[in-house]
């Protein structure tokens, strides 16, 4: 009983200053076209999606690992312990250069933009961050959709102040447009000649620009993009292996074969076999 007593004296010390209302039916009032947000999902991946992508979820992205993300023409070098903030319809895509793929999503959807959520970016989570992460997996284990909603508000809210531009640098547009165009085109044999005639730039040109902007030659890139292409088609189908070949722009089997092997030191039936894929619809973000 001492607990609770002590409690209440604690209540009445922080209520009883509180000032008589002038009207008793006007209180603060949420702001207008307030909404929680809806339709959440969390899950985890440890796979590079196979070519960018945008959609009308937010999304936050949470690296175990470092990785480098490109957002529209923005490059984000994340570190574990720091959290992605991406609006709907921005284009996101996970360098296949980046070491290690681990990472959180929680997506969600909202009808209308909301004054609690924080701005495009990047923050460092502090302990209380995740404090609200382990409520908010409690939460979605739970199933309970409306702790989990209020959890999700409360940890957005907590976020306002922290979010930075982070460790970014802009992209040309003319780089964004040579991956969007190489990722959009994977499954047909393209030459540096035919991005740089897409771009209205010189070959040369566009293979200095790109090494310089992206870190990696322009040959090096599309071979790990037909590799990653390659991965996800043998992890989450059951397609044959000419199809899967015909879809990552191989003229053959032997060629597809050849270049899996020799950038994998193993053929892909084995990478499949020993993957023990089950084919399951996932969300690339």
């Amino acid at each position: 009983m001492n607990g609770i007593s002590d409690r209440l004296e604690q209540l009445y010390a922080e209520t009883h200053l509180l000032p008589e209302p002038e009207n008793l039916y006007e209180g603060l009032r949420l702001p207008e076209d307030f909404e929680l947000p809806d339709n959440i999902l969390l899950f985890y991946h440890d796979f590079c999606a196979p070519s960018p992508n945008a959609h009308y979820r937010y999304t936050l992205v949470f690296p175990f690992a470092g990785m480098r993300y490109y957002v529209d023409q923005l490059q984000y070098d994340l570190l574990p312990g720091q959290m992605l903030m991406l609006h709907p319809y921005q284009l996101r895509f996970l360098s296949p250069k980046s070491a290690d793929y681990r990472r959180f999503f929680i997506t969600f959807t909202l009808r209308k933009p909301q004054p609690y959520l924080p701005r495009s970016g990047v923050c460092t989570l502090n302990g209380e961050s995740y404090t609200l992460l382990e409520q908010l997996l409690s939460a979605f284990r739970d199933g309970a959709p409306r702790r989990l909603a209020v959890e999700l508000f409360r940890f957005l809210d907590s976020l306002a102040e922290k979010m930075t531009a982070g460790e970014s640098r802009r992209m040309s547009p003319q780089i964004a447009g040579a991956i969007r165009f190489i990722n959009e085109n994977l499954n047909r044999q393209i030459s540096n000649q035919d991005i740089a005639d897409e771009l209205n730039m010189s070959e040369s040109n566009l293979r200095r620009r790109f090494r310089a902007e992206i870190g990696q030659s322009l040959k090096n890139y599309i071979d790990k993009q037909r590799l990653e292409l390659a991965k996800y088609y043998l992890r989450e189908t059951l397609m044959r292996i000419d199809e899967i070949a015909a879809l990552c722009g191989f003229a053959s089997v032997f060629a597809f074969s050849h270049f899996f092997k020799h950038q994998t030191c193993i053929p892909p039936l084995r990478f499949r076999l020993q993957r023990n894929a089950q084919p399951r619809q996932r969300i690339s973000s």
